[in-house]
């Protein structure tokens, strides 16, 4: 696994989940709401991580591999 993989899995995954931490810890009366779409930011934060390194992936193949 490459180190730009690993930076960016990190920020895609770990930035949301602390800054839902931060809410959480904060306040006691946070609602369903809003962990519902911290969890949904952190699902498509994957998803559109993976898409851009698959399109990179393919991208990078010689033209005859395509």
């Amino acid at each position: 696994m490459s180190r730009s993989f690993v930076a960016v899995l990190s920020i895609a995954l770990g930035l949301p989940f602390l800054i839902l931490l931060a809410l959480v810890s904060s306040a006691s009366g946070v609602s369903a709401s809003v962990l519902t779409n911290a969890l949904g930011l952190v699902v498509m934060s994957v998803v559109l991580m993976l898409v851009v390194f698959e399109i990179k992936r393919i991208a990078d193949l010689p033209p005859d591999a395509h």
